[in-house]
């Protein structure tokens, strides 16, 4: 596996097969790193619906936690969806959630310590799939679910 680049933990953060990193090489700073949640956001979409099957957008998400952030005292920064498919004994209902986080320095957790977009999926019923966590690695993001 490969460590995440400016990951501050001790280990670093390691990289999984459902991380991307869409950092720029080096890292952009102030306002050029900002722009990149929506286009995080469509990537971590994206790897659900590859994974999942299904063909959700965001417009089939509810937002679930706001933060004050940059540009708003009620920025979103999770959204999450929970969908029914197949009937009878081959009923899946899957679970999905969207975040945004920026882990401060020194806070506690097994998660990665750099902004992210993150998003979960699981679900329950015929052939049933355990929780997989993926994140989607960006400079800078205007708000996070967690606070210093």
């Amino acid at each position: 596996m490969v460590a995440l680049r400016g990951s501050t933990k001790i280990p670093p953060y390691q990289l999984t097969e459902h991380d991307e990193d869409l950092q720029d090489n080096p890292p952009s700073t102030g306002f050029a790193a900002r722009g990149k949640e929506d286009k995080a956001r469509a990537r971590a979409l994206a790897r659900i619906n590859v994974a999942t099957g299904l063909n959700l957008t965001m417009d089939d998400f509810e937002v679930t936690m706001t933060a004050s952030g940059d540009t708003s005292r009620y920025t979103p920064v999770e959204w999450k969806c929970s969908r029914t498919v197949g009937h009878g004994t081959r009923e899946r209902t899957w679970s999905l959630i969207i975040d945004m986080d920026d882990i401060p320095p020194g806070a506690a957790g097994n998660g990665p310590d750099r902004p992210h977009i993150g998003y979960s999926y699981w679900c329950n019923g015929y052939d049933p799939i355990g929780r997989v966590n993926g994140h989607i690695f960006i400079e800078y993001v205007s708000a996070s679910r967690l606070t210093e």
